[in-house]
């Protein structure tokens, strides 16, 4: 599935410190020793929240042409080099700006681009990613961990679980609260685990969206005994913080000697309740082999029982798993 959110453009900005003096003899650049950038603020609303100040107090920029670039930064803290853009801040210890061949870096607003490098953090309201490296590319308006990045996503409220993330690339949408994770994609929180290739993780909402293109992705939550309840479908929305799940998609339910198939199931666990939707819905019971078929059941994963619902009209509201590009 692609991301469903369009990443906006990504304007960067740098706030140039003491004027640094020619290139010397040798052609080497001066570097700004201990600067701290300082400058003209950008004006609030519009595309000016998505311009990105870059800050490098006790550490140095270098730069072959102060009019063209690129702006080499350094510094002797791993994360002494701080970027903000909009509702994301990046430390980092090496990062670089770049601007298109021939155009002068002040004037190529909407086109140049930044790369962060020997090991970044990426902060987005709750949420927290660590990895080698972070690049921005104002062409593409992406925000994007290109390699084996983690996630750490605090919960709204006191005595919720946390939820981990691991994935290969991560990418951030600066406008919004959402990140997409994509290869070899874990999901953890408390008790429940997923995995997928990808990943939309809108934070606000903590709502986790789960695919696997050429498979299904797999969810699974440990019973107090060890075993595990797994339930695997094409599309797997995960509402972490209410621990409640929507799946769609020749939809599997398994836990112990009962599987449940149909089109949906929409799982709760704090009442430890499976509702099976299917044309017709099935739920087989290997060990008293026994068979229940309709078009909605009720599976309760705590005593095992299953039942056929008279009423076709589903218990829940399937809105709550939208994403929030998804219903504007």
């Amino acid at each position: 599935m692609k991301p469903p959110t369009h990443l906006a453009l990504l304007s960067l900005l740098v706030l140039g410190g003491p004027a640094a003096s020619a290139q010397n003899a040798a052609g080497t650049p001066p570097a700004e020793e201990g600067a701290q950038p300082t400058g003209e603020s950008a004006p609030a609303g519009g595309a000016d929240e998505r311009i990105i100040t870059i800050t490098y107090d006790g550490g140095t920029r270098n730069s072959p042409d102060l009019r063209y670039g690129p702006y080499v930064y350094r510094h002797p803290d791993p994360e002494g080099i701080v970027a903000t853009v909009s509702n994301l801040t990046v430390y980092t210890q090496r990062g670089e700006l770049r601007a298109p061949e021939g155009v002068l870096i002040a004037e190529a607003e909407g086109e140049r681009a930044a790369s962060f490098t020997g090991g970044v953090r990426v902060v987005q309201g709750r949420l927290t990613a660590t990895g080698p490296a972070l690049n921005y590319s104002e062409a593409t308006g992406r925000g994007r961990m290109p390699q084996e990045t983690a996630i750490v996503v605090t919960p709204a409220e006191g005595g919720d679980d946390v939820t981990n993330i691991a994935a290969d690339t991560v990418t951030f949408d600066v406008d919004t609260d959402t990140s997409v994770s994509e290869g070899n994609v874990t999901l953890t929180s408390g008790n429940q685990d997923a995995e997928a290739q990808e990943l939309v993780f809108e934070e606000g909402r903590d709502l986790a969206v789960l695919t696997d293109e050429g498979a299904q992705a797999v969810a699974r939550r440990e019973n107090d005994d060890g075993t595990f309840l797994t339930i695997t479908a094409d599309e797997i929305r995960v509402l972490t913080g209410s621990d409640v799940l929507l799946a769609t998609g020749n939809v599997e339910i398994v836990d112990g000697a009962v599987t449940s198939t149909g089109s949906t199931v929409y799982y709760d666990d704090e009442t430890s309740r499976a509702e099976i939707i299917g044309n017709p819905a099935r739920s087989v019971d290997e060990e008293f082999g026994s068979t229940i078929t309709g078009g909605r059941i009720e599976q309760r994963t705590d005593t095992d029982a299953v039942r056929q619902l008279s009423d076709p009209t589903p218990s829940f509201d399937a809105a709550q798993f939208r994403l929030t590009s998804e219903t504007a």
